[in-house]
């Protein structure tokens, strides 16, 4: 089921009480920016939701891609530790804490053990957005983040069958995507925010995805990630499979844009290529020519 709220304050969040829910917000820069991270309002909100009904509550994140920043730096550009103690709930660095093991196609794929022996359900908080690699990036692709590996981009050609891999693995999973700004453009970082005010809740991450496509004028299937997941059946083929109010969903359509720059052309070549990952971030060649392309457009977020 789907429900859209136009407030904060109108959001509801139906989970049982006394669980251990792991919340995962989109952290993808060291600070707040609109329709790039998850706004912290947003974000305390789902959090007092939660403690209010009698929930152990953990934000969960790891540290960004390629080391680029640590998700303390992301922690406490979010005001996170503050509102942590303030409402009795942890804040964890998965990069940090034990993990456990995948396998995604013949791969071992580093994976918090937190999610898998201590909690009991999963709330994914993304930010609607278009992605210069993945074409999107809602609530089944904000779980690369749970990735505990800084390095995680070596696993970048496995994209498609490990984050839906991953999601399958998450304990009792549901979405409240944080529209409060959509992003348009080149996305994840670069890009233009759309102020929606808008928090899309969900019973299934799968829903979630399928639901903002049809919001942001997006083809499931033109989106490598989603068309697999599509296929197994973890997002619904049709709208139809989903509660939801049409006349919601009509107010709020709009059509996303996404427009790559000439850099990110290239690099979305070795996106999906193990060796050409391997030569281009790993290798002492590839670290020397990345810093380069660093400087000419930023680092990478995830």
């Amino acid at each position: 089921m789907i429900r859209v709220f136009e407030s904060l304050e109108a959001l509801e969040l139906p989970l049982p009480r006394g669980v251990r829910v792991a919340v995962k917000p989109n952290l993808t820069f060291a600070r707040h920016r609109p329709g790039v991270t998850t706004t912290p309002e947003a974000l305390e909100r789902v959090v007092r939701l939660l403690i209010d009904n009698g929930n152990k509550v953990t934000v969960v994140e790891s540290d960004g891609g390629y080391g680029a920043w640590t998700c303390e730096q992301a922690f406490h550009g979010h005001g996170i530790p503050e509102m942590c103690r303030r409402l009795g709930a942890e804040a964890v660095n998965l990069t940090a804490a034990p993990r456990v093991e995948i396998e995604v196609e013949g791969r071992r794929l580093p994976f918090p053990a937190l999610l898998t022996d201590s909690v009991d359900a999963f709330v994914s908080m993304p930010v609607p957005k278009v992605h210069c690699m993945t074409g999107v990036s809602l609530a089944m692709k904000n779980q690369w983040g749970v990735v505990p590996d800084p390095m995680r981009l070596q696993y970048h050609h496995l994209f498609e069958p490990a984050i839906l891999a991953i999601n399958r693995r998450l304990p009792a999973a549901r979405a409240v995507a944080d529209g409060t700004w959509f992003l348009d453009g080149g996305g994840p970082i670069e890009g233009t925010p759309l102020r929606k005010g808008l928090l899309v809740a969900a019973d299934s991450i799968g829903e979630c995805d399928r639901y903002l496509c049809a919001l942001m004028g997006v083809d499931p299937m033109e989106v490598p990630h989603l068309r697999r997941a599509i296929s197994e059946g973890f997002v619904p083929a049709t709208l139809d499979a989903i509660d939801h109010d049409p006349r919601a969903l009509e107010h709020h359509r709009y059509r996303a844009t996404l427009r790559r720059t000439p850099r990110q052309r290239v690099v979305r070549v070795f996106f999906h290529s193990r060796r050409l990952t391997h030569w281009m971030y790993i290798s002492r060649f590839g670290r020397v020519l990345h810093e380069v392309f660093y400087r000419l457009g930023g680092r990478p977020a995830a």
